[in-house]
């Protein structure tokens, strides 16, 4: 065990499910949260020479600053969970957790350990994504696939039909339950409980934005679906398991160790979200809305992220949602931000936010405070302030 400046909080209580409804002690809970997919691994940052780095994934590891300065972040927006790809995809470059096939780089747990006992002790959840569709710095199926001698990358290949064989290659399924089994075991020595055992993680999703070789298609097969989810329910019997189809996929709303279904929006899309709602409801299950951008601007129309809360907070599917991304501060500097280059980088409580950078993160914090809290406040109110450095707890 590592030494720990303060004693260990007790474990959070595990979320659990009945149909549409997620349960905290048996009472109602909502998801509600920020993307933070470089909790594990990062790709924005160039370290200090001599620690870790690859420059040809420019990835690094996120310091205990900058994790445990976003940890409190989402806590000052109301936010319960977090959503996040590198707790769980961390495949193909010298420093994931699985650099090679069947090969463990244990370094690069350490700052998957850091998240998920924080996360815990600040109150936070996770939910973690297993696999990529793309082929990102982080890893994903095209990782497994040249693994198994497919020579296949998404900028070549993205509609060749043998990236199926991601789902149907029986070698490659068992590659990647071994994998998976390989991260849910593994022991956190902040906490003394292997990953499947932390309720921390309340959930794992089969992956990110899962297709087939057409975009769009939902060619994410039922039965690979089905067999992962098992898999995963044996080794984690209290995590709940989502669906990481890019899309409602009527043939997946049958499979029983299926708890959550989801899509993602962009832009928000109050006509879209509302026709995922309706195909789920009466299937028994919650809805997640995974990913959806915060910048506007809002329409009249169905772009509308006021009518979109209002929607997720009325509905009796909706299990909560969590916008496309959260950055934060650039520690042990408390004075930068770090930036990401993709369009929906937020940057909360940013001294050079516009005025209408600030109006959305206020809107997103009313939402988030109403779906945990049952509490109405001023969609204007003041964002409450986060101490720079964040304490660990």
């Amino acid at each position: 065990m590592l030494p720990r400046a303060v004693p260990l909080s007790p474990p959070l209580s595990p979320v659990t499910r009945t149909r549409s409804t997620l349960l905290v002690d048996g009472k109602p809970w909502k998801a509600v949260g920020p993307n933070v997919y470089w909790l594990g691994l990062d790709e924005n940052v160039v370290p200090p020479e001599g620690e870790p780095y690859d420059p040809a994934s420019k990835s690094s590891y996120p310091t205990k600053g900058r994790i445990t300065d976003v940890l409190a972040t989402v806590k000052a927006l109301g936010g319960t969970m977090i959503r996040s790809h590198t707790l769980g995809i961390s495949l193909g470059n010298p420093l994931s957790v699985m650099p090679a096939p069947g090969v463990l780089n244990e370094a690069a747990f350490a700052s998957i350990d850091w998240a998920v006992y924080q996360a815990g002790q600040y109150g936070i959840r996770l939910m973690v994504p297993l696999i990529d569709n793309f082929d990102y710095y982080h890893g994903g199926k095209y990782t497994f696939l040249r693994w198994a001698g497919l020579n296949l990358t998404q900028s070549a290949d993205a509609n060749n039909p043998a990236i199926q064989q991601f789902y149907t290659n029986a070698t490659i399924v068992a590659a990647f339950k071994h994998y998976i089994a390989q991260v849910a075991t593994h022991r956190n020595p902040y906490t003394g409980r292997t990953y499947a055992d932390d309720p921390t993680i309340f959930a794992y999703e089969t992956g990110n934005e899962l297709l087939g070789p057409v975009w769009g298609d939902m060619d994410c097969p039922a039965d690979w679906v089905a067999d992962v989810a098992r898999f995963v329910k044996a080794l984690a019997p209290q995590k709940l398991l989502v669906d990481g189809t890019y899309g409602v996929n009527r043939t997946h709303l049958g499979i029983g160790e299926v708890d959550i279904v989801s899509n993602h929006y962009y832009p928000v899309d109050t006509a879209k979200l509302q026709a995922d709602l309706d195909l789920v409801e009466g299937a028994g299950k919650a809805y997640f809305a995974g990913e959806y951008s915060w910048v506007g601007p809002d329409d009249a129309g169905t772009n509308n992220m006021t009518a979109f809360f209002d929607i997720v907070e009325k509905s009796t599917v909706a299990a909560g949602d969590a916008f496309w991304s959260l950055f934060g501060r650039n520690l042990p500097d408390c004075d930068s931000f770090v930036d990401h280059s993709d369009g929906f980088t937020l940057q909360y409580n940013n001294p050079t936010n516009s005025n209408y950078t600030n109006s959305r993160i206020q809107l997103i914090r009313k939402h988030f405070v109403a779906m945990s809290q049952g509490t109405e406040i001023p969609s204007n109110k003041d964002l409450p302030a986060v101490p720079c450095p964040a304490p660990a707890l």
